[in-house]
């Protein structure tokens, strides 16, 4: 299925698809909601490509259009190639996905969900994200496998309980009677602290834990801890389904949109650096992208000319 939605992505974005084709595809399409899903993953391993430069794409294209002798046969294996390329990219997407499918508590793109834990401590876990939980007598640990989760601690209990800890792939934070985030990065993880204290157990240090009160923050690593400051304000305003933008460069808040997609986003280098400010719906990231195009100088795109996905690029205002 990962093959066979690879070959229809690469014959519509290749320009030559009849209508027919079009048509075979569409039906292909409501044949089976795998095949969508399947589709969706198809335009989120075709953003991987999406930073090459489309002139250095289609040179060996137009190369072989200058032969036309050869133009059909060679053309054909040139998107054959692409769709091998495009279908072993999604079966190594699929099977990442499949090891969080295991996961104790995940969320889809562009869900939030919260659980309440069996001490009492609420977890809200955000978009694209997974955990394990082992609680016992002995132990209360929440491993976060991937994204990001908002905890706020159970009220203090007169009987003595196991510290609680939020592992991720570079440490722990232990909570402190707290309100904290956990953000797990690829190579780092971010910690945000709201009410109390945390401490960082680092599994590359043997000194103390570093503790951060409420209005800190801090990212570390398996080398150690290589950011502390203060927390932004508006850090946790994803808790309430809110992004706030203060100031914020363009490509970090499409960033932080994209999370809350299924399609991808794309930032043309020329807008990158655009500031802005706002509060965006993380619900509704197409209502975010239409109010940006308002306040700022920046077209929103399809993706792809005649594309029925929901990919789109940022591109500068002519």
């Amino acid at each position: 299925m990962l093959t066979e939605a690879a070959r229809w992505f690469v014959l519509l974005a290749s320009g030559e698809a009849t209508e027919a084709e079009r048509e075979g595809w569409r039906s292909w399409l409501a044949a089976d909601p795998r095949h969508k899903a399947g589709w969706q993953r198809a335009e989120t391993a075709m953003a991987l490509f999406a930073d090459i430069p489309r002139e250095q794409a289609h040179a060996s294209i137009e190369a072989l259009e200058r032969r036309p002798a050869l133009r059909s046969r060679k053309r054909r294996r040139v998107l054959g190639s692409i769709a091998g390329l495009l279908a072993s990219s999604l079966i190594g997407w699929q099977g990442w996905r499949r090891s969080d499918w295991s996961a104790d508590h995940y969320t889809a793109i562009g869900e939030q969900r919260s659980l309440h834990l069996a001490d009492g401590s609420v977890l809200l876990l955000d978009t694209d994200s997974a955990i394990d939980l082992a609680f016992s007598s002995q132990l209360r640990l929440i491993h976060l496998r991937r994204g990001r989760l908002s905890l706020t601690t159970a009220p203090a209990n007169p009987s003595p309980r196991p510290p609680l800890m939020v592992q991720t792939a570079e440490g722990r934070v232990q909570a402190l009677g707290t309100r904290f985030t956990v953000q797990q990065s690829e190579g780092s993880t971010r910690v945000a602290v709201q009410e109390a204290r945390v401490a960082i157990h680092l599994k590359s240090a043997a000194d103390p834990a570093p503790v951060l009160s409420a209005g800190e923050s801090a990212r570390f690593d398996r080398f150690g801890l290589s950011e502390q400051r203060a927390a932004h304000p508006h850090e946790n305003a994803w808790t309430q389904g809110m992004l706030i933008a203060d100031d914020l460069p363009l490509a970090e808040l499409i960033a932080e949109l994209a999370r809350y997609r299924q399609a991808p986003l794309i930032v043309d280098p020329s807008t990158r650096d655009l500031r802005i400010s706002g509060t965006y719906p993380l619900a509704d990231t197409d209502r975010a992208l239409s109010v940006l195009a308002d306040i700022l100088p920046v077209r929103i795109l399809p993706l792809h000319d005649g594309d029925p996905g929901r990919g789109q690029i940022i591109v500068r205002r002519r």
